[in-house]
């Protein structure tokens, strides 16, 4: 396996421009897969690979004197649009339009020249799961800009910034007429540096200075079913979901589990690379995925060896699984190292790279196809399951339009009756959707809550106290989001059942 670190590669170089400007064209690399398609924080990244593309630097004179020639017209053709056009004319306006047409007459929906940096910045942090800021999140709320949840491993919780409070002032700016996107923009930046927020909680104004950090997010949840099954639900393929799911599966087998169902329905995508890794931790031996280029494999990626011993494995997949979830369920069907069960996945097998230009400029440009490991088409294809099981469930727009904005259930505490924090919050959302719990969202654990709190564990087979505890939120969490994206476990998760089915014989 390559390393899976998203540190930068090796430069590569433009051949046959002329000058300075374009000698250091490429200073920076990072390859990934994106499904547009899907929702805008969901993408796929691909490990680079050095080596697949060693054949595809070997210059063609005539192509490269070709490009020259066209190159020097467009130069030419600038200089009079500068020269004659009745009004100024803006070079740097030009270049990038140029760029842009140039990128889109690929015709390609997943290559995309960027002509701002808050662009490509969003997008590099939200297939990457972190960012430099103070970890919150915001809603507006009766006109104002509310947190909703605080990252229980950012700085902001570590500053005093609660659930409820609102942002009225950063940096001593009004925030009243600003939009939510442009309040991130105000609270993101530079590792060290400060910002001072001003809030306003229960009628009074305060003031917090916070140190913004990188802030991450987690992938993977799981908990224990019957007949000694542990299930995992893997949300996305972040940095470090490959370390996360290491630590899941461990914790699943001290508990006892013989078995495992993971879970990638609705799963978009992520850094590749943590799919492979996830593939390499199961898969014994053989290849995990081939990358082809120009009609051609030009890499193959195979299994290390490392994989301990066989565990009966499930993977759930269905039509929101893409790119990263699909090469992990090419490579674990292929080598037979799992059993399929669902529906056809998304169809997204296109791998791009993040290319950054000596002036700044970023664009992501498809630069091969990946393949499963018997070399079978994914994009436009989709990965059908062994088992073909439909969901009669299918969640609803306003189920995850409540679900994307819950509170993250992070807090090392274990909240009992009367305590207030982030995971009661949490837990009031998700018990709410999940129809246990009617009265306010609080944050306190108040009695309507420990009712539901008993409830819902009496329901999920749980030992009834009115406590949060691992397992409580655990299963909070994924019955919330499967609520929310049609994963349902109340009686009509016909997937999930049949999963089981498959490794009880």
């Amino acid at each position: 396996m390559k390393s899976v670190s998203s540190a930068k590669a090796p430069d590569r170089r433009l051949k046959g421009i002329k000058g300075d400007t374009m000698d250091k064209k490429i200073v920076k690399v990072i390859a990934f897969v994106i499904a547009l398609a899907m929702i805008i924080t969901s993408f796929s990244f691909v490990v680079f690979l050095p080596s697949a593309f060693a054949d595809t630097e070997k210059e063609d004179t005539a192509s490269t004197e070709y490009l020259m020639d066209r190159l020097v017209e467009m130069q030419n053709y600038m200089e009079f649009l500068n020269k004659y056009y009745k009004d100024s004319v803006d070079y740097d306006k030009l270049m990038d339009a140029a760029m842009k047409g140039a990128t889109e007459a690929l015709g390609d929906p997943y290559s995309v020249f960027y002509t701002t940096d808050a662009d490509s910045e969003k997008f590099e942090e939200a297939v990457s799961g972190e960012y430099a800021g103070i970890g919150v999140t915001m809603q507006d709320v009766d006109g104002k800009h509310q947190v909703i949840s605080v990252n229980a491993a950012g700085p902001a919780i570590k500053a005093g910034v609660e659930v409820g409070d609102r942002i009225i002032k950063i940096d001593g700016k009004d925030t009243t007429a600003l939009s939510l996107d442009q309040l991130v923009l105000l609270m993101r930046g530079e590792t060290g540096t400060k910002v001072v927020l001003t809030v306003e909680r229960a009628g009074q104004q305060k003031e917090i200075s916070i140190t913004r950090e990188i802030v991450t997010t987690a992938c993977v949840s799981y908990e224990m079913l019957e007949d000694k099954i542990g299930y995992m639900l893997i949300s996305g393929f972040d940095a470090d979901v490959a370390t996360e799911f290491r630590m899941a599966k461990a914790a699943l087998v001290n508990k006892g589990a013989e078995a495992l169902i993971l879970d990638v329905r609705n799963n978009p995508g992520g850094y590749i690379n943590g799919a492979m890794e996830i593939a390499n931790e199961i898969i014994p031996s053989g290849y995990i995925s081939h990358f082809v280029n120009k009609g051609k494999v030009i890499e193959s990626e195979k299994a290390t060896g490392i994989a301990g011993p066989k565990m009966p494995t499930v993977l759930l997949v269905n039509e929101e699984s893409a790119s990263a979830s699909e090469l992990l369920a090419g490579a674990l069907q292929d080598n037979k190292a799992a059993t399929l069960v669902g529906t056809t996945t998304f169809g997204k097998g296109v791998a791009q790279q993040m290319v950054t230009l000596s002036a700044g400029d970023k664009a992501k440009v498809s630069v091969f196809y990946f393949v499963t490991p018997n070399k079978k088409d994914i994009d436009h294809v989709g990965i059908t399951p062994d088992y073909v099981v439909r969901n009669g469930a299918i969640g609803s727009e306003e189920a995850k339009a409540k679900y994307i904005t819950f509170a993250p259930m992070s807090e090392k505490d274990k909240p009992t009756l009367g305590d207030t924090g982030l995971n009661v919050y949490g837990a009031q959302q998700r018990l709410a959707l999940l129809g246990y719990y009617t009265g306010k969202i609080t944050g306190t654990m108040d009695e309507d809550t420990a009712a539901a709190v008993k409830k819902f564990q009496k329901d999920e087979g749980l030992f009834a106290y009115p406590v949060i505890d691992n397992s409580t939120k655990s299963k909070l969490e994924i019955g919330a989001y499967g609520l929310a994206y049609g994963n349902t476990k109340k009686g009509d998760d016909m997937q999930l059942a049949k999963a089981v089915e498959l490794l009880k014989k």
